[in-house]
């Protein structure tokens, strides 16, 4: 006896779970979730356009950040000219190279902005 209502009462929450709370037309619902979808598509495309759009602060923000590399990397260029540790120096001469690829990938990509912006004008 026990077991059946057991059943029952899980069978019952079962369907109780499977019900829709928030009614109304089907049709309506499809409606409201197509729109829905339309417009997170429409915010995502105009989002990438605004992306995609070289700025005028991310030009200066670049141009920032081009700056502090170049000193960083004339600093690292300074440490390493005075250091007699070997482990340092090993360590100053690969982070000097990364840090001068670093450099020309921001200075290609401030370049590329430049010609984008050229061009769009």
């Amino acid at each position: 006896m026990r077991q059946r209502a057991a059943i029952v009462v899980v069978c019952s929450a079962a369907l109780l779970a499977a019900c829709d709370f928030e009614g109304g037309d089907p049709v309506q619902h499809a409606l409201r979730d197509a729109a829905a979808a339309r417009q997170a598509a429409a915010l995502k495309t105009t989002e990438e356009e605004a992306a995609s759009r070289p700025s005028a602060e991310a030009g200066e923000e670049l141009a920032r950040l081009i700056a502090a590399r170049r000193q960083a990397v004339e600093d690292t260029r300074a440490l390493l000219a005075t250091t007699t540790d070997p482990a340092l120096k090993g360590q100053l001469t690969a982070d000097l190279r990364a840090d001068e690829g670093r450099l020309r990938a921001l200075e290609a990509r401030q370049a590329a902005m430049a010609r984008d912006a050229a061009t769009s004008q």
